[in-house]
């Protein structure tokens, strides 16, 4: 299994175990989640929150409840022994229940198509939203990924609103470490398009269904030099499809390892064209999907 981090893992309930030092939980005001604390070292590993509440059931079982109020909680884990930690973000959910008509705050989001399309869960309307502001958009939701950089592309002036899907997260931490364990030295991955809302993924002429809506798919590509161009990542000399294909193949070999069943989703590649560059779409849909 992909460890990002050495130290202890959290295994929140009906998700998979996760090792990095910086993760993020999705949760409503007032909800209560369990968890298990995954560590060598169980009896010399401490666990806190800022504001929410905690509490111990048994053994490394956990229960927290979120605060009512707010935007965001942070439960930090720790190894006495060793001093690693894992820091998770909650972010306290604004419920959808809050939007009036297409807006949530004045932000617009727009309606979300009926759901159970394909009679699967996945396509469910969702419980809530993560606020975007100056405070939040530069937290490290894990080790490589900040929360800005999911951002719908939508024009607003205000305070914006997501959704993001953990598994995805982990998804693209695995494709960063690929990446880097085949000698190209990457920081992140630019996200060309990340969160979008309903009424933008319309106004873009997107499929109704787009996973994008739901909050776990990404268009991706490697830009470290920031000049808005795919890099040269199989070092030829020159920037195109075959180098989007370095990550195509990396997710490809992702979704065929039992490992990581828990993160098969969409795989799609893209060309250049005036507006973009070459770049590959990824979800974790739950089920196999190329284009």
């Amino acid at each position: 299994m992909f460890a990002g981090n050495q130290g202890p893992g959290i295994e929140f309930e009906g998700e998979h175990p996760v090792y990095l030092s910086k993760y993020f939980h999705n949760i409503l005001p007032g909800r209560k989640v369990y968890f298990k604390i995954l560590s060598s070292n169980p009896d010399d590993t401490g666990v806190k929150a800022s504001r929410g509440t905690l509490y111990h059931k048994q053994g490394n079982q956990w229960a927290y409840t979120a605060p009512v109020n707010g935007n965001t909680d942070k439960i930090v884990i720790e190894d006495r022994k060793t001093g690693k930690t894992i820091r998770i973000t909650v972010f306290i959910l604004t419920p959808r229940t809050e939007k009036k008509g297409e807006y949530l705050n004045g932000y617009r989001i727009g309606n979300y198509p009926p759901p159970n399309y394909k009679n699967r869960p996945i396509y469910s309307k969702p419980a809530g939203f993560i606020k975007v502001n100056k405070e939040t958009e530069d937290i490290y939701i894990t080790p490589h990924f900040q929360l800005g950089q999911f951002v719908c592309k939508e024009r607003s002036s205000g305070t914006k609103y997501l959704l993001i899907k953990p598994k995805l997260l982990v998804k693209l931490e695995i494709i960063l470490n690929e990446l880097n364990n085949k000698g190209i030295p990457v920081k992140t991955l630019f996200i060309m398009s990340g969160y979008r809302t309903p009424y933008y993924n319309h106004l873009i002429g997107n499929v109704k269904y787009s996973r994008h809506i739901y909050g776990d798919a990404s268009d991706i590509y490697v830009d470290e030099n920031r000049d808005g161009v795919m890099d040269d990542l199989n070092r030829d000399g020159k920037s195109n499809m075959n180098d989007a294909m370095v990550i195509y193949n990396i997710i490809s070999k992702m979704d065929k390892d039992p490992r990581y069943a828990y993160l098969v989703g969409g795989l799609g590649k893209y060309s250049k064209t005036s507006r973009h560059t070459w770049f590959v779409h990824v979800d974790t849909r739950g089920y196999p999907a190329r284009w």
